[in-house]
C-alpha cells in the first residue's frame, strides 16, 4: 500500500502534516470513523473545523466516503476503490455490529440491484447491516 503522502499527491492536495497524519489514521483502521472519534484520536494536533475541512477535502478528491450510520450523522471511511474527485466507485454494503457499534465496509459484496418505479431517479443507495461482526462473535 502507498503512503498517505503519495496517496494525497495522487489525488491532488497538498501534503501537509495534518493531512497526512488524518489520512494515514483512516488507512489504518478496519472501520469507518465518525467526525467526533477523530476529533478525540487528534485533540491537542488539529481543532473541529479543520478536521472537518481536511474530511470534506479528503470527499471531494476521492479518498474517503461517507458511511451511513443510524446513531451518528456520518462516519468516514478510505475509499479503497479507484475514486477521484469526479467519482465515487463505493457502492457497496456496510455492516454495524450491535455490541461494539462499529460500521465496517464490505466491499466485496456485490450490491443488490434494486428496481424503482418508473419515473423515479436513484441519486445514492445506502444498505446498512445490524449484526455482530466476528470480533465480538
Amino acid at each position: 500500500m502507498k503512503d498517505a503522502g503519495s496517496i494525497l499527491k495522487n489525488h491532488g492536495l497538498r501534503k501537509t502534516l495534518g493531512r497526512v497524519q488524518v489520512l494515514d489514521f483512516i488507512i489504518q483502521r478496519e472501520s469507518a470513523l465518525s467526525h467526533s472519534d477523530l476529533s478525540q484520536a487528534f485533540e491537542g494536533q488539529m481543532d473541529r473545523a479543520s478536521l472537518y475541512r481536511t474530511l470534506q477535502d479528503f470527499e471531494q478528491h476521492g479518498l474517503v466516503h461517507k458511511v451511513p450510520d443510524d446513531e451518528v450523522s456520518v462516519k468516514y471511511a478510505y475509499c479503497r476503490a479507484n475514486c477521484d474527485s469526479h467519482a465515487h466507485h463505493d457502492t457497496h454494503l456496510h455492516f454495524k455490529c450491535e455490541a461494539c457499534l462499529q460500521t465496517f465496509c464490505l466491499e466485496e459484496q456485490a450490491f443488490p440491484k434494486i428496481a424503482v418505479p418508473a419515473g423515479f431517479k436513484v441519486n445514492s443507495t445506502e444498505v446498512l447491516i445490524h449484526g455482530t461482526c466476528k470480533q465480538c462473535a
